[in-house]
């Protein structure tokens, strides 16, 4: 009994389950007081403006560059316009001086000439692009050299006839580059001076070279001239050195490697000048 009484005899009491788990504390954020931006809506903030300010400064900048470009625009279009008038300027002055060297000396310093003629040609690259309209031959470097490369070859036949006067027309490209000259011949007496006409054509090359091809030779009376050797053409072959609305220079070089000079004058109307010069008669002379 006693074995019994102990195997039914109660141990300590297990220990007692707790009620219920304890659950960590859950955390939470405190609600900012209404009224007062958060950290992140100032930064976010602080970011949109310094976006603004620096799109901002950029279309500033982009306004200043294109202001400062078109000033500098205006200022480089204004400086080429005043080089421009300045350089029309000195080819004025320029060419008053050599008609002023013409007018005032019966026989200019050829050198002279010779160094204002280079420096105009200095101005103008192309000078055989600029040959249109009526022109006269204002002045000769020797007396005698216009008959012999322009001339019909009737003032050869005496003393008596001289070559008082030369107009030449040089006509546009699309009107074929047709060229027309008149020689105005003076007879010594009591005569009429006589003019005669040449018609053929030019061609150019390069940037100064001038070809004339006469094909054509007749008296005011409308009669035929034989050309010189008895060609059937003359052909002047030359270099335009300089041109301009108002005035060109040519130079032509012989087999020596003598030059001489010629310089032309643009006169309103070729034939006016012709009617002109056949009724009167002027006191100057090509090589003068």
């Amino acid at each position: 009994m006693a074995l019994l009484a102990e195997a039914f005899t109660l141990g300590p009491a297990p220990p007692a389950l707790p009620a219920r788990l304890a659950t960590p504390a859950r955390t939470t954020r405190k609600a900012p007081e209404r009224g007062a931006p958060s950290a992140l809506a100032a930064a976010a903030t602080v970011l949109v403006a310094t976006a603004a300010g620096r799109r901002s400064r950029m279309r500033n900048s982009r306004e200043t560059v294109a202001s400062r470009a078109v000033g500098m625009g205006a200022e480089a279009g204004l400086l080429k316009k005043n080089r421009k008038k300045m350089r029309e300027m000195e080819i004025e002055m320029m060419e008053g001086a050599l008609k002023t060297l013409f007018a005032r000396m019966d026989e200019p310093d050829i050198y002279k000439v010779r160094e204002i003629l280079m420096r105009l040609a200095k101005t103008n690259p192309r000078p055989n692009q600029n040959l249109a309209g009526d022109w006269i031959i204002f002045w000769a470097s020797r007396e005698g050299c216009i008959d012999k490369l322009f001339g019909t070859g009737m003032t050869d036949e005496g003393w008596w006839m001289q070559l008082q006067e030369y107009l030449l027309r040089f006509g546009k490209k699309k009107e074929g580059r047709v060229c027309e000259a008149i020689e105005i011949v003076r007879k010594v007496g009591p005569f009429p001076n006589q003019s005669n006409c040449l018609r053929g054509n030019y061609a150019i090359s390069g940037t100064n070279r001038l070809k004339i091809t006469f094909s054509e030779m007749k008296t005011d009376e409308g009669k035929d001239l034989e050309f010189r050797e008895g060609k059937t053409k003359m052909v002047v072959d030359v270099d335009v050195i300089y041109s301009s609305k108002k005035m060109i220079a040519i130079q032509w070089e012989d087999d020596n490697g003598e030059c001489d000079f010629y310089v032309l004058t643009r006169v309103k109307d070729l034939i006016a000048e012709r009617d002109k010069f056949v009724g009167t008669s002027r006191a100057r002379y090509f090589f003068n």
